[in-house]
């Protein structure tokens, strides 16, 4: 049921290529829109965990977690490897093993693979509907909506004075943005029939939540911190659940995405995702030039990254997700690999 929600990963991939790539001097253009593609993950991360979870949460947190870590940890060696043709190779293996655990250094230098901030996002949700669950798949959708709005919105009531404390120990309000991918799960999952009037409104909604997405996305520019993180929840989140929505009613409906290229796309989504800052890297020392080479370098880098997501995926993600998927469960590898 999930292939319009496969296309959504395609594009929320390449949005957020686009956006950096558009950041990058030798590439730069005059438009930066695409960093919604976090929000559409996140929105996109509660409704697929919500789902598959209630069609089979054994070994839950233990799927999720060979599901992230291994490529990025993966990844992340291919951009210490490069980082270190740069600068003095402790330096880099220094950086290398900041990036592994997700850590930003005292001075801010983020890990590596920089997006990777995202993805502490991501294991905090799991673990909360991990414990969840022990409550029960009926339930823990609704325990992990109260659960995740109170880590969103409440501050710690002790102060911790340790390394990276004032990092973990404050309000993450982007995490509000799963439980409207957990709210989308609970109102659709009664919806068993197909029907052409869902299947239009939407389409509607979609069509709606990606105009509002594009108006917003280039509003928050220049904000940053929890100023940025307590608006985009507005702002790009709801547009973003608007979209999800629409595109699960669509298919509930009777409409769902066939186009195996696209599929194919976001199936390769979380390698883009990764894999296209060690892309750019090999552009960072250039100087900008005129428009036409710009926009010849950024089409470049925009290929080269599709290209190498999609090697990578179904030469390297794809075998380990199911050999480490066959060595968990010991029932033989899985028919089909879930986003």
């Amino acid at each position: 049921m999930l292939k319009n929600l496969q296309a959504l990963r395609a594009f929320a991939a390449l949005s957020v290529v686009f956006f950096h790539f558009s950041l990058v001097p030798a590439s730069a253009m005059p438009w930066h829109y695409g960093s919604f593609g976090v929000d559409i993950f996140f929105v996109l991360s509660g409704f697929i965990i919500a789902y598959s979870a209630d069609r089979d949460s054994r070994h839950f947190l233990a799927h999720r977690l060979i599901r992230v870590l291994p490529a990025y940890w993966i990844v992340t060696t291919l951009g210490a490897a490069i980082c270190a043709l740069g600068m003095p190779w402790l330096d880099a293996l220094g950086w290398w093993g900041q990036s592994l655990a997700f850590l930003t250094r005292a001075d801010g230098r983020p890990p590596i693979i920089f997006v990777g901030w995202t993805l502490v996002y991501e294991l905090a949700f799991y673990l909360v509907y991990a414990l969840a669950l022990a409550a029960g798949r009926k339930l823990a959708p609704y325990l992990s909506i109260v659960v995740l709005a109170g880590l969103a919105f409440t501050l710690p009531l002790l102060p911790v004075a340790l390394p990276g404390a004032n990092a973990v120990l404050r309000p993450w309000p982007l995490l509000i943005e799963f439980t409207y991918g957990l709210a989308i799960f609970l109102a659709t999952k009664p919806l068993t029939s197909e029907s052409a009037a869902r299947r239009w409104f939407g389409l509607g909604l979609a069509a709606l939540g990606l105009v509002l997405i594009y108006v917003f996305d280039g509003k928050l520019l220049g904000l940053k911190g929890l100023e940025l993180d307590h608006l985009r929840v507005a702002a790009l989140g709801l547009p973003a659940a608007l979209i999800v929505f629409g595109l699960v009613l669509t298919e509930k409906g009777g409409w769902g995405l066939k186009s195996r290229i696209v599929l194919a796309l976001g199936a390769a989504s979380y390698a883009m995702y990764l894999l296209h800052p060690p892309v750019f890297f090999f552009v960072l020392g250039l100087k900008p030039g005129p428009f036409q080479m710009r926009l010849e370098i950024f089409a470049i880098l925009t290929v080269a990254t599709v290209l190498l997501s999609l090697g990578f995926y179904y030469a390297v993600e794809s075998p380990l997700l199911r050999l480490l998927r066959r060595r968990l469960t010991h029932d033989g590898p899985p028919a089909v690999v879930r986003p």
